[in-house]
């Protein structure tokens, strides 16, 4: 199993290879990788393997029309950037749980997901839409309890220290981020006790391969974060899985599309930039179809 703080030096050596005069910003970071904040006792020395269940927890079980989703989160599953956003939450109907549920055919009940929201408001908020009927759940959340969307405007801007200085606030948040995560995940399956819960992770936005994409250094920084944010997702998903949470995680590969590319799948300006465009979000229900499948 991988270990909660071990992507964080990596996020640092990237970070401080791509923004000048950041000697003491590594420093930081890899210091918090190595402590937690509560005790200051290294995170490796005190924690032990999850005894992994048996029998799978998160059953291969086809869908049906009858299949009642709830979708939960944030700006990712609220689709903003699709096109046609209505409401306070800027959802639009092009978002990825509503292109699931049409190509999957399953019952969409709710989309509560809203842009903006946090690990606190899907809390607060977002658990009314889920019950012991909810069959399947789909959430995405986390990456604004880290302000990514800030990272993201800022370092590709090339605002070098808005861009050094909000890494690293995300870099102490990402040793918080999995306890908040174990909240939200835990209410979840209480809330909808009959539910497989799908987490789906943040595309990562450029493509390192492409040679029309920016120039390295803001680029990987921004790439760094995301990776950085799923692999914290990943790891907290796994956990639960391991308790015998029916929770599985689903990644999303924008390789070929990202920023730069002649076809990209992610808006490169508006209210809306570095969110997916209609192309990214039907990658998202794809990933998703490729998992659970469709109805029968």
């Amino acid at each position: 199993m991988r270990r909660r703080a071990i992507v964080i030096p990596i996020i640092a050596v990237v970070v401080v290879g791509v923004l000048a005069g950041a000697a003491a910003f590594a420093w930081s970071a890899t210091s918090n990788a190595r402590h937690d904040s509560q005790d200051g006792r290294p995170v490796a020395a005190r924690e032990t393997p999850t005894p992994t269940p048996t029998v799978d927890p998160f059953p291969d079980e086809p869908l049906t029309p009858e299949t009642r989703y709830v979708a939960l989160g944030d700006s990712f599953a609220a689709g903003m950037g699709a096109g046609g956003e209505t409401g306070k939450c800027v959802s639009s109907p092009k978002s990825y749980p509503d292109v699931f549920a049409e190509e999957s055919g399953v019952d969409l009940i709710a989309n509560a997901s809203c842009s903006g929201a946090t690990t606190s408001d899907l809390l607060k908020r977002q658990l009314i839409a889920l019950d012991d009927r909810t069959d399947l759940v789909t959430l995405s959340i986390g990456g604004n309890d880290l302000g990514v969307a800030d990272i993201a405007s800022d370092c590709a801007a090339g605002k070098a220290i808005p861009c050094r200085n909000e890494l690293s606030s995300a870099l102490s948040l990402l040793n918080v981020l999995p306890d908040r995560l174990d909240a939200v995940y835990a209410a979840v399956a209480k809330a909808a006790p009959n539910a497989r819960i799908v987490v789906t992770g943040y595309a990562v936005m450029y493509d390192a391969s492409d040679p029309n994409a920016p120039d390295f250094g803001m680029a990987a920084a921004i790439n760094a974060a995301t990776i950085g944010l799923n692999e914290v997702i990943h790891t907290a998903v796994d956990e639960q899985r391991a308790k015998g949470v029916p929770m599985t995680f689903v990644g999303v590969d924008f390789e070929g599309h990202g920023i730069g590319n002649k076809n990209p799948w992610v808006n490169t300006s508006g209210f809306a930039a570095f969110h997916p465009t209609a192309a990214g979000y039907r990658e998202y229900a794809r990933a998703l179809v490729r998992t659970l499948g469709k109805a029968q």
